[in-house]
């Protein structure tokens, strides 16, 4: 639910659901399921904020044109801090600020807790420091899963989050590599183990005879 696909909305012009319709009606079509789509993401958001009211904080991980991002969300402080191992600009993800402003209003008339009514949109501190991936990698997913497992480990306030000096901001090879292998090891104990937290007996994990020495 938390990806740009599951709130946007792209047909292509021969798409049977927009054969024999106006262009007027096209964009009509268009809009409503992008309502459609942003309402559902939205209630998804707001749901979680009041299902975790007792966590400080909600990391939300967010996946747009092929580049991965961090969200760090205080739903009782009102601010947003944005981890971007590439720094985009605002104005990529500016849809998805949207969505958490409209989760968080749904949040607050849900009854969840806010420290300051008054305040009607969130506070996004953007441009935040965190670990940057080199230039022309795409080694983004990667630097998100370190960042969320650091930044798990602070648990007070977006002001005690740590400024990561220039020199520590880039992976080196052994971290990546551990990183790896924490996936891996995670993958086979938790997902493919039939006894995993997270073992789904429907997937191609469980399924496929390929699959079998993992499991």
């Amino acid at each position: 639910m938390v990806c740009k696909t599951a709130h946007t909305v792209w047909i292509s012009e021969d798409s049977a659901v927009l054969k024999n319709k106006t262009p007027q009606e096209k964009k009509d079509y268009i809009e409503r399921l992008h309502k459609r789509k942003m309402a559902e993401v939205g209630n998804y958001l707001a749901t979680s904020f009041l299902a975790h009211s007792d966590k400080r904080v909600i990391m939300v991980p967010y996946y747009f044109g092929e580049h991965y991002i961090l969200f760090l969300v205080y739903p009782t402080d009102q601010t947003v801090v944005v981890l971007d191992p590439a720094d985009y600009d605002k104005d990529a993800y500016m849809e998805f600020l949207c969505l958490l402003n409209l989760a968080h209003d749904r949040y607050k008339k849900r009854g969840g807790y806010v420290k300051n009514p008054s305040r009607e949109k969130l506070y996004i501190r953007g441009h935040w420091p965190c670990y940057k991936q080199p230039s022309l990698t795409n080694l983004c997913g990667y630097y998100v899963c370190e960042m969320l497992r650091v930044n798990g480990r602070y648990k007070t306030k977006f002001t005690d989050l740590p400024s990561i000096p220039y020199s520590a901001s880039r992976f080196d090879k052994k971290t990546l590599i551990n990183l790896c292998a924490d996936l891996c090891r995670y993958i086979r104990r938790n997902i493919c183990n039939h006894l995993g937290e997270f073992h789904d007996p429907h997937s191609e994990l469980a399924t496929d005879p390929k699959f079998k020495n993992l499991r």
